[in-house]
């Protein structure tokens, strides 16, 4: 029998091995099927484990033991190229510090407290929410870390954050564009206008300076299905699948090329258009491409990222560099931080950087 009150706290490997009459090593050894244990002993010790319905919680074990030197990246959206530069980031910080890291966005939050890592690190804000307020964050004792856009969500305070100033990085590219000659701006990324992205929400007071309180939404190229709800060509984006799924049914790229052709049907006037990021920037300047309209010469084009991507792109991409490898280099050195009880910090702020290509045009030659 276990100690009074015993049921109420977590159940350990410890405990485990006090009932059996073995050593917390032989547990481990059990449970994780790793070297020899004989074989009456490890059949006690699963038979026991799981009438007590243990639950594996990898940083409390590490402290009875050692840690597993291993963190998550929970990024599902695999297609996304910000995400693994941020990955690649990560990787480096990670194994200069004798650390690894492993990526998964298959699983579903309840299955994370069944894996073998030191904590989480969350592409975004919002799926960091998701996370806690679904229970995981509160219950699997992991510390967890987000990388940050200055989006409005529903965060504990308890979650550090990693944080590029899209704010600021908005305000960079009207600064060059309106420098360039360019003063009605179009936006396209892949959500509706109830979304509270920061990009969005940075364009959106920008246009009605511009355009007054009426008549801005006619710039506003929202490839989402809340927006053009009768197009057959609106197609399901990844971020509107089940959380255990990584299949993408659109991506980026296509949102941006159908966003071109929106653009052309609308007969815009717009001498710009500044896009949620750079693969749907790259998209668009491809769809206008296939089109036969020139650009920049018949229409500019930005993103917002500073992905390898962009150098791939004829002509090459104007955006503002987000530095996302720097920004999953923090992630992981915070998460570290953590883990190794070394002083915390709860937000690292980013620069941004505007990075000029062939994409923009000067309407002042």
């Amino acid at each position: 029998e276990l100690k009074s009150g015993m049921e109420k706290k977590p159940v350990t490997r410890k405990d485990i091995a006090e009932l059996c009459g073995v050593s917390v090593s032989v547990v481990s050894r059990a449970l994780n099927n790793s070297g020899y244990v004989e074989e009456s002993k490890r059949r006690k010790i699963r038979e026991t484990a799981e009438k007590l319905n243990y639950i594996p919680q990898p940083v409390a074990m590490s402290l009875q033991e050692r840690r597993t030197k291993q963190l998550l990246y929970y990024c599902k959206d695999l297609s996304n190229e910000y995400y693994v530069d941020m990955y690649r980031g990560m990787c480096e910080a990670a194994n200069e510090r004798g650390y690894l890291v492993t990526i998964s966005g298959m699983m579903e939050f309840d299955r994370i407290r069944d894996t073998m890592v030191d904590g989480i690190i969350m592409p975004n804000e919002d799926l960091t929410s998701y996370y806690m307020n679904a229970g995981g964050g509160k219950n699997y004792y992991l510390p967890v870390v987000s990388a940050s856009y200055c989006n409005v969500v529903d965060l504990p305070k308890s979650v550090p954050l990693v944080e590029a100033d899209m704010y600021r990085a908005m305000d960079l590219a009207f600064e060059y564009l309106n420098r360039m000659g360019h003063k009605v701006i179009a936006y396209g990324f892949p959500y509706d206008r109830n979304n509270y992205n920061s990009r969005f929400m940075a364009w959106k007071n920008y246009i009605k300076k511009i355009t007054g309180n009426t008549g801005w939404e006619k710039y506003l190229l929202a490839m989402n299905q809340n927006e053009m709800k009768d197009d057959p060509r609106i197609l399901k984006f990844s971020e509107d699948l089940p959380e255990q799924s990584i299949h993408t049914e659109e991506d980026f790229f296509g949102k941006g090329k159908l966003a071109s052709q929106i653009f052309l049907e609308r007969k815009l006037d717009a001498t710009a258009i500044i896009c949620f990021n750079d693969e749907f920037a790259i998209g668009m300047i491809k769809g206008f491409q296939e089109m036969g309209v020139n650009v920049p010469e018949q229409i500019s084009v930005m993103g917002i990222d500073g992905t390898g991507t962009r150098k791939y792109l004829s002509p090459s991409l104007t955006t503002v560099n987000m530095f996302p490898r720097k920004q999953g280099r923090e992630c992981a050195n915070v998460l570290i931080d953590i883990i190794e009880k070394k002083n915390k910090r709860y937000i690292v702020h980013l620069k941004s950087k505007l990075q000029t290509g062939e994409s923009v045009k000067d309407l002042h030659t």
